[in-house]
């Protein structure tokens, strides 16, 4: 089921830039064979000397995995908290990427076919129609660059062909869910030119109760899906991919549920319904897309890959702040990217044992973004509750000392963000006695980083304020200033891997890992003044890493050992109103991750995986003094773990049973580096299944239920109305039963 030969055929036509010459042909590879391109080379699975997890686009099936947080529950050490569309984490060996800052430069890479995708805005997408997917853990600074300094997740959608081929499913569950997904391949000149398009219309009413609006729920879906690609192959010896990728978002709005003040005839839970009175609150987002990626063998050891690609990201964020029926904080994020990209990279192989990659890229992005946020007066000066004071009496105060209290101070940051990225890179692989394979890479990175910054404050209803004349974050009167700054680093890496067996290897690698510094603004509170701008340094990290890997049969198994130190880690000072950026100092983790899948028995496969990781801070005192030393990194489990389960069967000689399970399970998470106990999630198991049937004619049809159990867990905790002593919760998913049917063909 997760290894066929036509799985694997989809893997060789992978980024890999091995030339041909030296790719064994899919129909010589053992069937249950791994390939990947960690290493920007195809490789076998157990000859990487990285820790990677890959799954093929037939495993995303079988387990139905649509979204990037249904992927972390298969994949050791990665936790992918989403918030929503626009405001996603990355979590992997405990360091978590979820900064909504225009500024601020990812830790964690994204890249989809060949292009950096990891602003926070633009990251979520539907995994629909892929080839395969890589996580890669671990600094892979020098092959991927772009901010890859705790690991890579690398996605590959599939490419036409030169067969007529296709799908339509549709899916109805709980909720009111409704989504319909087509796919659809069509050659149009024999091996020459080729089409294929996948669609997905996807819907569900929030899982939330909003008692405070008629008919309101939180937490839904609203989203459509689009992508469509042409391959043209002139000669035998070039591939050209251009490709259009578009996808729409309109979901009601986030939970945010005060755990502080209840809802009328309700409680403070998390799980039971909500009362957040803004009308308009919710998301849009808009991101699409064009990929142009190229392939040509110059010559029977040497090969060019380019990859360039054009994003555009318009995202909209309406939020109630402190969670409540009362209309006391209000949130709101506006936020337009523009990238553009170009990477050229050159693989020379002339044999099997001596392998140089080298390249450079250039990268370029634009980010216009706004974050507000609007306080009522009248409630800040009379009284509402805080988590210290959770019996304090609302009062709403409507003049103070003979003046009138305005009920909106509206206050918003505009940031813009002008940066440039050049690199070049090179690495190169030898083995020696077909057994010790050495490898050694190094990349330097020049960036020149532009930010223009201004704020405004004004009154909805043109009252004067009173407690916060200058606002919560100062005000210029919505004049910009500029600062410039350029940031430069290397970025290099080694490994060796000794093979005890032809498919037993062991090896050891060390990385040093940069995330580039930020140019970011604040203002005075106390006068109408211009920005003033803070340098932060580029965060750094060493990373040391052994491993065994071990094919034996069907089944492929890794053992990965690891150990990091961080300085000038770059962190949100949670004493603070939105978090200010600054460098922690020091922090350090340390773990071992394990991963054994594979057909156990015909008809049944397995894929399970287990993460340690005890990660946090060595050195942080935040704005206020606090000594956070000691404490974990938020949404850090200490333990995760996985098993997935698929088995199919013949019933008939035209009838098949299908049945699968997966039980997942994380240790306790602090949603914040304060490590509030208020402000933490016990240890939760998650069970979901699903059992089908599918025909020879290409038909099939299963009934699921995620959440089995209906296992109450929450994704956040804190979040806006922390900094006003209201932390507002965010629940996962409850119960969800539906039912899929499938039609290829």
């Amino acid at each position: 089921m997760f290894s066929t030969p036509a799985a694997y055929a989809q893997a060789e036509r992978a980024e890999g830039d091995t030339p041909a010459s030296q790719v064994q042909p899919p129909e010589q590879r053992d069937e249950n064979e791994i390939v990947v391109t960690a290493q920007q080379r195809e490789q076998r699975l157990v000859d990487v000397p990285v820790p990677v997890t890959q799954m093929s686009g037939e495993l995303l099936d079988t387990f139905r995995i649509q979204g990037m947080g249904e992927l972390s529950l298969y994949t050791p050490g990665l936790l992918v908290q989403e918030q929503s569309v626009q405001r996603s984490g990355f979590n992997l060996r405990g360091l978590t990427q979820d900064d909504s800052s225009p500024v601020s430069e990812p830790s964690i890479s994204i890249f989809v076919d060949g292009i950096d995708n990891s602003r926070q805005a633009g990251a979520v997408s539907e995994l629909l129609d892929v080839n395969n997917i890589q996580v890669i853990r671990g600094p892979q600074g020098t092959l991927f660059g772009r901010g890859s300094v705790i690991g890579v997740l690398a996605i590959e959608t599939q490419r036409p062909t030169n067969e007529f081929s296709g799908s339509i499913s549709a899916e109805v569950g709980e909720y009111d869910l409704f989504n319909i997904t087509g796919i659809v391949n069509a050659p149009l000149v024999d091996d020459k030119l080729a089409v294929r398009a996948a669609v997905r219309f996807k819907k569900r009413d929030g899982v939330v109760e909003n008692t405070a609006i008629p008919g309101g729920r939180l937490n839904g879906i609203d989203t459509f899906y689009g992508r469509s690609t042409i391959r043209f192959t002139p000669t035998d010896r070039i591939t050209s991919d251009l490709i259009f990728t578009y996808q729409e978002d309109h979901p009601p709005a986030t939970q945010f549920k005060s755990i502080v003040v209840p809802p009328a005839g309700g409680d403070v839970s998390p799980f039971t319904p909500a009362a957040q009175d803004r009308p308009d609150a919710g998301i849009d987002r808009t991101v699409w897309g064009l990929t142009w990626d190229n392939r040509i063998e110059l010559a029977d050891d040497l090969s060019l890959r380019s990859f360039t690609g054009f994003r555009r990201v318009k995202a909209a964020e309406r939020w109630d702040g402190d969670g409540t029926a009362y209309a006391y904080i209000i949130g709101n994020q506006f936020t337009l990217q523009k990238q553009y990209s170009e990477e050229l990279r050159l693989t020379w192989q002339p044999d099997p044992g001596f392998t140089i990659t080298g390249g450079g890229s250039w990268f370029h992005e634009k980010v216009e973004d706004t974050i507000a946020l609007g306080l009522n007066e009248q409630y800040m000066l009379g009284s509402f509750p805080t988590i210290a004071a959770p019996t304090r009496p609302i009062t709403a105060v409507a003049s103070l000392g003979g003046r009138p209290v305005t009920v909106m101070n509206y206050n918003a940051q505009m940031r813009n963000n002008d940066r440039t990225s050049l690199s070049a890179y090179v690495n190169v692989s030898k083995t020696f006695f077909d057994r010790l394979t050495i490898d050694a890479g190094l990349r330097y990175t020049r960036d020149d980083a532009t930010t223009d910054a201004a704020s405004i404050r004004q009154s909805f209803d043109g009252v004067a304020p009173i407690a916060l004349p200058f606002g919560l974050f100062g005000n210029s009167n919505g004049v910009f200033a500029s600062r410039n700054n350029k940031f430069s680093f290397w970025t290099p890496r080694a490994a060796v891997s000794f093979k005890i067996l032809p498919d037993l290897n062991v090896y050891a690698g060390v990385a040093r890992g940069l995330r580039s510094g930020v140019v970011d603004a604040t203002w005075s509170r106390t006068a109408i003044s211009l920005a003033s701008f803070n340098i932060v340094q580029p965060e750094e990290v060493m990373n040391y890493e052994a491993g065994i890997k071990w094919k034996f049969g069907p089944m492929n198994a890794d053992l990965t050992f690891f150990k990091y130190d961080y300085t000038n880690l770059q962190v949100r000072d949670p004493s603070t109103i939105l978090g200010s950026l600054t460098n922690a100092g020091k922090a350090e983790g340390k773990g071992f991750e394990a991963s054994l899948r594979g057909e156990v028995v015909p008809g049944l496969n397995l894929i399970t995986s287990y993460a340690y990781t005890d990660a946090g801070y060595t050195l942080f005192f935040d704005a206020s003094g606090r000594n956070l030393s000691g404490n974990r990194f938020r949404l850090s489990p200490e333990h995760k773990a996985s098993l997935g389960l698929a088995y199919e069967r013949p019933v008939t000689e035209t009838l098949n049973l299908t049945a699968r399970v997966t039980e997942f399970y994380q240790s306790e998470t602090f949603f914040n580096a304060d490590n509030l106990p208020y402000e933490s999630q016990g240890g939760y198991a998650l069970t979901n299944i699903g059992i089908g049937l599918s025909g020879a004619s290409g038909w099939s049809v299963e009934a699921y239920v995620n959440n089995l159990f209906d296992q109450e867990y929450l994704l956040d905790l804190g979040n806006t109305g922390k900094s006003f002593g209201l932390p507002t919760a965010i629940r996962g998913e409850p119960r969800i039963a539906g039912l899929r049917f499938t039609q290829n063909f």
